[in-house]
């Protein structure tokens, strides 16, 4: 990760990166919170790419979201 994480960015997991050639959708998270080496954020949207109509509570470590996420800049909001 280059940039340094800070609360209102979006990032999507990168677990289905070249499945489906590239076209499976993605869960996004917002961050709320650092606190620690943990990321509270919330759920934005499913692995379906559906947007949650009442987003989920999550926790991220800062490793995980370097190494399992990517910063998105088109995600809903």
């Amino acid at each position: 990760m280059t940039q340094a994480v800070t609360t209102g960015q979006i990032y999507r997991d990168t677990y289905f990166d070249g499945i489906n050639g590239g076209k499976q959708e993605h869960r996004t998270i917002r961050v709320v919170e650092i606190v620690g080496d943990k990321v509270h954020a919330l759920t934005i949207t499913d692995v379906l790419g559906n947007v949650l109509a009442k987003p989920r509570k999550t926790r991220v470590s800062l490793k995980t979201l370097a190494s399992g996420y990517v910063l998105k800049e088109d995600a809903p909001r």
